[in-house]
Parts: structure tokens; C-alpha cells; sequence
């Protein structure tokens, strides 16, 4: 009866482990926008910089580089310097999108895994 009864705690004791955990787990979202000007640095940077929310972020990038490419190209530097601090990958989608992704998300093109910075 000890031995039966010693099992079911651990059994329950798992269970309990195993809800806390998914719990704990931190839900991730998809962000879409397009960059129109350099402003829109502090969005984005909110954005990457919020600890309890992560996100997947992919910004149209078209607009402004059409507009003002110096800002355009000003804003990705940023933009990878606030990546990286903020242990986020940043990756090219084509000529008009880039994608901005926690390290934890593997990103794959095709078959093949994209190596991360």
C-alpha cells in the first residue's frame, strides 16, 4: 500500500510539474507593419525590447527606402544593434521585408535551416 501510495504522489507531483510549466510558457506573436520613416524606430524597438511578450516581427521596409534611403539604411543599423541586444535574429525576406525573430525560433527557407548571426 506504501509503495502504491508513494507512486501516486509522484505521479500527481509530475502532473503538477508539467501544468506549471506550460503555464510559465510565454506566448509568442506575429507582428506585421511598414516602415514609412525613421520614427517608427521607437515602435519597432518597443517591440523587441518587451520581455514578456516575444514577437515575430516582419516589417515592410519598401516604403522608406523609396522615400529616403539614408534613412532607410540608418534605420536597419539601428534596428540590428537593438536585434542583437535583445537576442533577436535578423533576417532578409526579399527585397522588401525583413523578419526579426527571438534566437529561440529556428527559421527555415525551403528544406534548409538559415543560419543565425
Amino acid at each position: 500500500m506504501v509503495k502504491r501510495a508513494s507512486r501516486q504522489v509522484r505521479q500527481l507531483t509530475e502532473i503538477a510539474l508539467l501544468s506549471q510549466s506550460r503555464t510559465s510558457q510565454q506566448q509568442l506573436c506575429l507582428k506585421t507593419l511598414s516602415i514609412h520613416n525613421y520614427l517608427q524606430l521607437a515602435e519597432l524597438k518597443r517591440s523587441v525590447s518587451d520581455k514578456n511578450e516575444p514577437v515575430i516581427l516582419i516589417a515592410r521596409i519598401t516604403p522608406i527606402m523609396l522615400d529616403n534611403p539614408e534613412d532607410g539604411h540608418k534605420l536597419l543599423n539601428e534596428l540590428y544593434l537593438i536585434a542583437k541586444k535583445n537576442n533577436y535574429s535578423i533576417f532578409r525576406l526579399g527585397e522588401e521585408r525583413i523578419i526579426l525573430a527571438p534566437i529561440e525560433v529556428q527559421v527555415k527557407k525551403d528544406k534548409e535551416l538559415i543560419h543565425k548571426e
